[in-house]
C-alpha cells in the first residue's frame, strides 16, 4: 500500500471531492396589524399592496405570518386578508402583546421554515410603530437575516412618507427598504 492510501484511509485527505448543496432561503412574508381597530390598516390603497404580498407568497407556496395585537380590542386580521388566506398551509397567527413583536416573529419563523434559514418581507401598520420596533427587533435578534419593507404595504397615521423610511429603516444594517413600487 502505498503513503497516500494508507494516509486517505486513516482519515487523512481524500481524493474524493465532497459536495456540499447549498440550501434554498424561503422568504417568509410578515404582515402586521392589518387589524380594523387601526385606521392605517383600513386605507384601500395599503390593503391592496398588502393583498399583492400575501398573493405573491401563496403563488410560491412560501410562508406567511399574520401578526396581531390584542386582537379582542383591536379585531383580527381585516376580512378580505382572512379571506385570501382561508385554507392556506403554510399560514401562522401570532398574537403580540406590545409594539416589538420580533419576539413571536421569531417563534413562527422557526416552526414556519423548520429550523432552515429563511429571509423575511414585513409589511402592515403602523410604519412608525409597530412595523418599525418589529423590523428594529428582528434586525437586533437576526442580524444575518435579509428584511425588506415595502413602503407600499405600510401605512400609518402620518402618512406613507413619514421619516422611517429614509432615517430609521435604512440604519439597520440588515434591513432594504423598497420605495413606492421602485424596488430596493
Amino acid at each position: 500500500m502505498n503513503k497516500e492510501m494508507h494516509h486517505a484511509e486513516q482519515g487523512g485527505l481524500s481524493q474524493t471531492p465532497v459536495i456540499v448543496k447549498a440550501q434554498a432561503v424561503e422568504t417568509i412574508l410578515v404582515v402586521i396589524d392589518m387589524q380594523p381597530g387601526y385606521p392605517a390598516a383600513l386605507d384601500a390603497v395599503t390593503q391592496w399592496f398588502v393583498k399583492q404580498e400575501i398573493q405573491k407568497q401563496m403563488e410560491q407556496n412560501l410562508p406567511v405570518i399574520l401578526v396581531e395585537f390584542d386582537a379582542h380590542e383591536m379585531g383580527e386580521t381585516l376580512q378580505p386578508l382572512r379571506d385570501l388566506l382561508a385554507g392556506y398551509k403554510r399560514l401562522k397567527v401570532v398574537s403580540k402583546s406590545q409594539n416589538d413583536g420580533s419576539k413571536e416573529v421569531i417563534a413562527a419563523c422557526r416552526i414556519l421554515s423548520g429550523n432552515n434559514s429563511f429571509s423575511l418581507r414585513v409589511c402592515g401598520v403602523n410604519s412608525d410603530a409597530c412595523v418599525l420596533e418589529t423590523v428594529q427587533g428582528l434586525s437586533e435578534k437576526l442580524p444575518l437575516t435579509s428584511i425588506v419593507v415595502p413602503q407600499d404595504a405600510c401605512n400609518c397615521l402620518t402618512g406613507k412618507d413619514n421619516d422611517v423610511w429614509v432615517e430609521d429603516f435604512p440604519a439597520l444594517p440588515n434591513v432594504v427598504v423598497e420605495l413606492h413600487a421602485r424596488g430596493s
